[in-house]
């Protein structure tokens, strides 16, 4: 073959492959761009449910951590204390120069016992702050509730609460607001020897409390579980976590919907609602304290 003919064949040969390669810039059709949406929004359906499901899991994880980190510090509290509780209950009062109570706070009516971290973390104020001055630990990665702050000038503006956890309110009580209140037939803890002796492994010291209903740093327990004094909370799928005297945190199932109203943020459940054969208040009654 002559070097002009090699040329003619190369030529033609290129061209060829130029005629039948297919373009580079083809587009998707309509129905081709359908089918994947559709397959996207399929596997989207399958594993939402599975990633909300995972970020619950490490929410609970994460309040069962933080309420051994309480426990720990209560435990620490009294070992360093000749063996008295942590003080409980609630003040009314916005200031303090001295720590009086395990955190500080009042009820409803005192916006800063939600919003003003110094009630938890500040040494004048809270008595396990110089145990645990994160103030993150006080508060459940589930509750995503504000609470109003009042400006000074006027106007509110809307911000997280700084606590989620209550303590039992027959330890350490010191003193009481309205409307928490103990029965005299059932035994106040003043001591951990106190406890000690009295089933420990089933006697609750702190609790995620429901956080329209979270007031003063005691949660309430009617001990004749005729009415609601304070409401656990149930953003763990229905569940609370509850730490134990004996040192112990673990997640507990209310089973009646009644045990858990929900509302807005900013608005609050009030105290002594009727709870008329209430199993889960029944079974809490069981986990706070002991007839004397």
């Amino acid at each position: 073959m002559t070097p002009s003919g090699q040329s003619r064949w190369t030529f033609r040969t290129r061209r060829a492959m130029v005629i039948t390669l297919p373009s580079r810039n083809r587009a998707f059709t309509l129905i081709e761009l359908l089918m994947v949406i559709a397959v996207i929004a399929t596997l989207c359906a399958l594993l939402l449910p599975a990633l909300v499901g995972a970020k619950r899991q490490a929410w609970r994880i994460n309040c069962v951590s933080n309420q051994k980190q309480l426990i720990t510090a209560w435990m620490i509290y009294a070992g360093d204390n000749n063996d008295l509780l942590a003080l409980n209950g609630g003040d009314a009062s916005s200031l303090s120069t001295t720590p009086h109570l395990w955190v500080y706070g009042g009820n409803h009516g005192s916006p800063d016992t939600l919003t003003n971290r110094q009630y938890l973390v500040g040494q004048n104020y809270a008595l396990l702050a110089a145990i645990l001055a994160n103030p993150t630990i006080y508060k459940c990665p589930a509750d995503r509730s504000t609470w109003p702050l009042w400006l000074v000038g006027g106007g509110t503006v809307m911000v997280p609460e700084i606590r989620s956890y209550a303590m039992n309110g027959y330890l350490g009580l010191k003193s009481m607001l309205s409307p928490l209140s103990t029965n005299a037939n059932y035994r106040l803890y003043q001591k951990s020897t106190q406890l000690a002796v009295d089933q420990p492994s089933s006697r609750f010291v702190f609790m995620d409390v429901n956080p329209a209903n979270i007031c003063t740093p005691a949660f309430g327990v009617d001990m004749t579980a005729a009415t609601w004094i304070h409401y656990p909370s149930g953003l763990h799928n229905n569940r609370g976590v509850l730490a134990y005297a004996d040192g112990h945190v673990e997640p507990h199932h209310w089973l009646d919907k009644r045990t858990l109203p929900q509302l807005t943020s900013g608005t609050f459940i009030g105290h002594g609602n009727l709870a008329g054969g209430n199993q889960d208040l029944v079974w809490l009654t069981t986990q706070t304290t002991s007839h004397k």
